[in-house]
């Protein structure tokens, strides 16, 4: 049977593809095949530290300025020429409890005493021979007298009119007596002189501002916490003034770094509404106003830093501030040398270290090398810093 060239050429382009299909199938069955091999995990390398629990004080770090806890105006209550300064009334003057810091004019004064002194005198005489008629009178009215005496005849009005005047001389006695005294202005604390605004042979009046003087017996230093701050506190126990808190101030003065200790005696009570801080107060006082070695007192106006005694854990875990990922993570290697995600309690945080209650476990090894977000399951090698390596 002969086959048509127009059939032919139609079967022929498929015929050639057909084969050209099936050779390359049998090439490919027959290629060996490729040797597998196993793939190879390759361990990264991190910083770790090994987690131990202990004992941690925390403390709480802020800063003020040392105030006087008393600082007053010094006024005169009379007024009169100066006629007495102190050497030590200059700035920087420091006087002692008691001690005259000026003295005014104290003539008027001085007869002021005595004048009321005589009218005192002359009341006594007046009362004692008051005394005398009321009881000369009482006598009278017994032997001579009928019925109930009146008041004026037994001369009571008249004795308590003389009772009352010497109740006023004497009074007034006192009153020029007080302001004699008032002529000698005198420290009413230990103090320093910082401002010195009259002197010798001025005229002063009542209310003359004289000079400011500060306290140097009890200084203290306000001292800004935040809310955080303030929950490392017995802050109830603060507020009622049951609690007293060791502080350690650090400042530099005279080219010298010195430290003092002091307490915190209270808090100001309330809460500043734009900066949400409240203030606590550390006090000095005695021995407190010198530095612990002994040599530097405290100077009113020095800037200080200070540490105050913060909650006291006992089974806690301080580590590097490197170790704490967002959201209170942390990453632990686990036995098999890879990484783990733990979520952990942080009672305490800054940049230097944070301070981990709950979410580790004794001898933990934790990262603190900086890594991807999603990094559980990896493979890793570890320097505790030390040498050791695993």
């Amino acid at each position: 049977m002969r086959i048509s060239k127009k059939i032919l050429s139609v079967m022929l382009p498929v015929i050639i593809v057909a084969g050209s299909v099936a050779i390359s199938v049998i090439l490919v069955m027959a290629k060996p095949e490729p040797e597998k091999k196993p793939v190879v995990e390759i361990a990264r390398h991190i910083r770790a530290v090994v987690a131990h629990a202990g004992r941690v004080a925390l403390t709480v770090k802020t800063q003020g300025t040392v105030e006087a806890k008393q600082a007053i105006e010094l006024v005169p209550q009379v007024s009169g020429q100066v006629v007495y300064v102190s050497e030590k009334f200059v700035a920087g003057g420091l006087f002692r409890k008691g001690e005259v810091i000026l003295r005014l004019d104290s003539r008027d004064y001085q007869y002021a005493v005595t004048s009321t002194a005589a009218r005192v005198i002359e009341s006594q005489q007046i009362l004692v021979r008051e005394r005398a008629e009321a009881a000369l009178a009482r006598q009278e009215w017994e032997e001579l007298g009928q019925g109930v005496a009146s008041d004026l005849t037994l001369r009571k009005p008249q004795l308590a009119d003389a009772e009352a005047k010497l109740a006023a001389a004497e009074a007034n006695l006192r009153v020029a007596q007080l302001s004699l005294e008032r002529t000698e202005i005198r420290a009413p604390f230990n103090g320093l002189l910082t401002t010195k605004n009259v002197d010798f042979g001025q005229f002063i009046s009542v209310g003359t501002n004289v000079g400011k003087l500060y306290s140097t017996d009890i200084l203290e230093v306000r001292l800004p916490m935040s809310s955080k701050d303030l929950s490392q506190f017995d802050i109830a126990g603060l507020q009622s003034g049951k609690a007293r808190l060791e502080v350690t101030l650090t400042g530099r003065f005279a080219d010298q770094t010195s430290q003092w200790k002091g307490k915190i005696v209270r808090t100001e009570g309330l809460i500043n509404t734009k900066t949400r801080i409240m203030y606590v107060v550390a006090q000095l006082r005695g021995n407190q106003l010198l530095s612990v070695d002994g040599k530097l007192p405290i100077s009113i106006g020095q800037f200080v830093a200070a540490e105050v005694e913060g909650r006291v854990y006992d089974t806690v875990f301080e580590l590097p501030r490197a170790v704490l990922r967002q959201g209170n993570q942390v990453l632990v290697v686990d036995q098999d040398n890879k990484l783990l995600t733990r979520m952990v309690k942080v009672v305490e945080s800054n940049r230097d270290y944070v301070v981990i209650s709950t979410g580790l476990e004794e001898g933990d090894i934790v990262n603190k090398s900086q890594l991807a977000v999603d990094v559980d399951g990896l493979l890793v090698k570890y320097d505790l810093g030390s040498g050791e390596q695993s």
